[in-house]
């Protein structure tokens, strides 16, 4: 009898590995910005621009092990459960970069599984304009798959994943879910949050290894629901909070 959970288990596996063993030097790249921007005190943006992509500002702010000088861009009109209306809606990026602040020389993390809505690409091309570093997160399966004139693309058709120099894939297959059951006529388990999750966790552990190395102490949140850990953490806040929206 098949068992579907480690099938799922050992495909999510090969895809978290392959992110290690082939992107490691993009990695490297991508975390030395981030390191540029801590050793400027300045804040790093994120921001999940679709439904389940969204997830990733929430899972790197404010977070044990995570870095404190993370701010997330929170748009409610594409959050869940307001897909796909949201993420196909044009004209939100500009304002949603204007209610944060962000512009030139910032840097922005910029997390999209898909890499084609009008949300991601909008966001994409107002970066450019004002001149906002990105670390795209993203996959190329559906940008390459779906038709430049597919309903749920931006206008101009455009792909994330050619329009910036720092590129970090979760390598996504369309479809996105992974194990085809017997009996069922579409396949279970998606992989995208996994993705997505792995390589922004990532980017921390590599970017707290960049700094240590410079013998710079990482600005890392410790859990509150550990003894001593709001008091360690009492300092960030103070640093921090003035310059970060949600914190």
């Amino acid at each position: 009898m098949r068992n579907y959970v480690s099938e799922y288990l050992k495909e999510i596996e090969c895809y978290l590995e392959k992110i290690c063993t082939e992107q490691q030097e993009m990695m490297d790249k991508a975390a030395q910005m981030m390191v540029d921007q801590i050793k400027a005190d300045k804040v790093i943006y994120v921001f999940g621009s679709g439904g389940h992509s969204n997830m990733m500002a929430e899972e790197m702010f404010h977070r044990a092990g995570g870095l404190a000088c993370i701010s997330p861009v929170f748009v409610d009109s594409i959050r869940i459960p307001h897909v796909p209306l949201g993420e196909r809606s044009p004209g939100i990026a500009p304002y949603a970069l204007d209610f944060y602040g962000i512009g030139k020389d910032d840097l922005l993390i910029l997390v999209n599984g898909y890499g084609i809505n009008p949300v991601t690409i909008e966001t994409a091309i107002e970066c450019k304009k004002r001149g906002v570093k990105v670390i795209a997160v993203t996959s190329t399966d559906y940008a390459e798959k779906l038709p430049r004139d597919f309903h749920g693309r931006h206008s101009t058709g455009q792909n994330l994943h050619e329009m910036f120099d720092t590129v970090l894939y979760t390598y996504m297959k369309y479809g996105d879910a992974l194990v085809q059951m017997d009996g069922v006529g579409s396949k279970v388990g998606s992989y995208s949050t996994y993705g997505n999750a792995f390589i922004c966790n990532s980017l921390v552990i590599k970017t707290c290894e960049l700094l240590a190395k410079e013998k710079i102490d990482p600005p890392i949140i410790n859990s509150i629901n550990v003894e001593g850990g709001a008091d360690k953490n009492q300092a960030l806040y103070d640093k921090y909070r003035p310059i970060i929206r949600w914190l």
